[in-house]
């Protein structure tokens, strides 16, 4: 176990022993300027989320858990030093069923925004780890149930095995195609302050079945191995947007916009000027936290992705969307790759799941730390969102049991 887990596990507290908000800054007066609608963070995270605790959809390794078992198997908890929440898997047991860890679920959904997540750690590019922080689409009703893909996913921070970079990518059904005109690499010596975005579009169509791609590729954005200049003229440096690498720059923020017309993404290291002027340490704090009231889309810069075309319908193809935080092991994406991608050769076992099952120490890291998980919306779409509600299900992610 490495030094910094030691930390951060003899750091947690019971969650029903915290009660704490976040204070607050003055709102800024700018004409993109987004409010803060819903803050998820610190102790207001869990009681937000519900615990999927079924088979799970993508034949994962893996034993998802309800609150009381996470709780109870230290999986889930509270980091009173940075103010964060941990979402772990089981790092000491041998389960032929399976690897223990938590899949958590909004309750609401939303339809229009500016999601913003600190995240200071996530799960490290290990063999046989699948970790995803997304949103998912549900169907009108208020019965929680998802009719996929039909209202939309969108993976905002995804990979699998020792993958080195991150990819945001949109899965619909029919009838959703991006503009690849604007991709970064397209005339090359261009100003990238004049580009919509910075990373490189890979595919598209955002339909899973597109017949012209991969089953279940979707439309997809590779993050640059460069971070644009932002509001300067800067050297580009070097933006680590996943797994180990990100996790030893400190992590970041990614940022979501949602709007009628298109789906943007944001990265802002922990080291960038613009991380630490929009979300600056307090005088009373020895961590950086996500203060803001108010953000401005153009303090962002420029997003590492953005999706939009007039052949897709944003409102229509992505409705009530719900945050997803997961860890999966193996399954159809990670386990799909087990030899191709180097890791039965590295590992030197020929399956996936024997890795998992027999190796736990090899997932010390495979934990996320959200450090802050804030809804931000114009005035405009606070008063017209709709918002749904899921069913409270007790025992399945509300601690007033």
């Amino acid at each position: 176990m490495s030094a910094s887990t030691v930390d951060m596990r003899t750091a947690l507290i019971p969650i029903t022993a915290l009660a704490t908000t976040l204070p607050a800054l003055a709102a800024a007066q700018l004409s993109d300027t987004y409010h803060l609608s819903e803050d998820l963070s610190y102790t207001n995270f869990f009681p937000a989320f519900t615990f999927f605790s079924g088979p799970d959809p993508t034949q994962g390794f893996v034993q998802y858990q309800n609150a009381a078992s996470a709780i109870r198997k230290n999986l889930i908890g509270y980091l009173t030093d940075t103010q964060s929440v941990l979402l772990g898997v089981d790092h000491t047991s041998q389960d032929p069923a399976g690897r223990a860890s938590v899949r958590l679920e909004s309750r609401k959904g939303w339809n229009a925004g500016l999601l913003v997540a600190d995240i200071r750690h996530m799960p490290a590019s290990t063999c046989g780890v699948w970790p995803a922080y997304w949103l998912v689409g549900s169907d009108a009703a208020l019965d929680g149930n998802i009719t996929w893909p039909d209202a939309g996913e969108i993976d905002i921070l995804e990979g699998v095995n020792e993958d080195a970079t991150n990819s945001v990518t949109l899965h619909t059904s029919r009838g959703c195609v991006v503009d690849n005109a604007t991709s970064a690499g397209v005339g090359a010596g261009s100003d990238s302050m004049a580009m919509p975005f910075s990373g490189h579009l890979k595919t598209a169509d955002c339909d899973v079945a597109a017949p012209h791609q991969a089953q279940n590729a979707g439309c997809s954005i590779a993050a640059p191995a460069l971070a644009a200049p932002l509001h300067t003229r800067s050297l580009a440096t070097a933006l680590p947007s996943y797994g180990t690498s990100f996790n030893a720059a400190g992590g970041g923020i990614y940022a979501l916009q949602l709007t009628p017309e298109s789906i943007s993404v944001w990265l802002l290291p922990r080291s960038s000027p613009q991380y630490a002027a929009l979300f600056p340490t307090p005088a009373s704090s020895s961590s950086s936290t996500l203060l803001n009231t108010s953000l401005s889309v153009s303090a962002l810069g420029v997003p590492i992705a953005r999706f939009a075309g007039p052949a897709c319908d944003v409102a229509r193809k992505f409705r009530n969307l719900k945050i997803v935080f997961d860890t999966s092991f193996c399954g159809s994406w990670a386990g799909g790759e087990w030899g191709a991608g180097g890791c039965a050769r590295k590992t030197g076992v020929a399956t996936c799941e024997a890795y998992v099952r027999d190796h736990p120490e090899a997932f010390v890291d495979a934990y996320w730390e959200i450090a802050g998980l804030k809804w931000f919306q114009k005035e405009d779409e606070n008063k017209s969102a709709q918002e749904k509600v899921l069913p409270l299900v007790k025992g399945q992610g509300w601690f007033g049991w």
